[in-house]
């Protein structure tokens, strides 16, 4: 049976009617750069009250970690609803539409080059926006676990290492986190059985992480948690809480059997002794041999 829609004509009763409001809202946001060449990728730069500087040093607000971008290259600003761009002296100059600028109003479309970097300006309301927005979560995503992947995750923890070295309050800790023994695993059960335990182990993950961590697949068997503004002693806890949830958890195969799976974690916060990346790296990686070294399933890190 057919009903009348608005119009007077009948329509399918399949078909779900829309509401006058059009879009949802949460599809609407203000004005914003999305990245669509060059380094970061589909990152985007939502604009507000304060200004955004985009630049290769890391006290710049937006990091792009190319050489030919100045360490403070442009600002962005919005004044009365209108987004302006301004040239801070870089040594490649600033670029809209192709032309050399030292201070320009953005309209919507207009493409920024900064160095090798093409920024594409989206005004308030474009619909655009949620498009790129999901076509980037969609290259962010593992895609057996649905996770961030590497590629994602190592460009979260570098804006975050830029963050503490341009504020040295600023606290924040990364976790490695590896199966025991998944190789013995894969070869007693097969790779898709496997697969199967990767994919409920992220979950069980997922759904322990706090809301403010950021949670990634990063090799096969290996998965990192960063934890911003996050003290020793609590990011500890935090581990602790996931390596127990792990050794808790029920694997299910298609068949039916039950696989029993333990975790080793290793994590180090960023300090004057950890004062890169690498070295951050390096010492979570550390602590996670020795978690593995000790007998597995346990938690290792620098005393808090």
């Amino acid at each position: 049976m057919t009903s009348a829609s608005r119009s007077g004509e009948q329509t399918d009763p399949c078909t779900l009617l829309l509401s006058d409001s059009g879009m949802d809202t949460a599809h609407r946001h203000g004005a914003c750069l999305v990245v669509i060449r060059g380094d970061r990728l589909g990152a985007r730069i939502d604009l507000g009250d304060q200004p955004v500087v985009i630049g290769r040093g890391s006290d710049a607000d937006f990091q792009i970690a190319s050489r030919s971008v100045s360490r403070s290259h442009c600002r962005i600003s919005l004044r009365d609803g209108q987004a302006w761009i301004e040239d801070l002296r870089s040594t490649n100059a600033t670029y809209v539409n192709d032309e050399r600028i030292d201070r320009h109003r953005l309209v919507d479309g207009d493409q920024v080059r900064i160095g090798q970097s093409v920024l594409k300006f989206l005004a308030a309301g474009n619909l655009e926006a949620g498009y790129l927005n999901e076509l980037r979560e969609h290259a962010l995503r593992d895609e057996l676990t649905d996770l961030y992947n590497r590629r994602h995750f190592m460009q979260v923890l570098a804006d975050a290492v830029s963050d503490c070295i341009r504020r040295p309050e600023a606290e924040m800790v990364l976790a490695i986190i590896d199966i025991d023994f998944f190789k013995e695993i894969n070869d007693r059960i097969g790779h898709l059985a496997g697969d199967a335990v990767l994919r409920q182990l992220a979950k069980v993950l997922r759904e322990r992480v706090r809301a403010d961590d950021t949670l990634a697949r990063i090799g096969g068997e290996e998965f990192a948690v960063l934890m911003p503004e996050t003290p020793l002693a609590a990011a500890r806890e935090v581990c602790e809480r996931l390596r127990a949830a792990v050794s808790e958890a029920a694997y299910v195969l298609d068949d039916g059997r039950r696989e029993e799976v333990t975790i080793s974690i290793g994590f180090s916060d960023f300090n004057e002794a950890t004062d890169n990346m690498s070295e951050l790296l390096k010492r979570a990686d550390a602590y996670l041999y020795e978690a593995k070294s000790a007998g597995r399933n346990k938690v290792m890190g620098p005393d808090a």
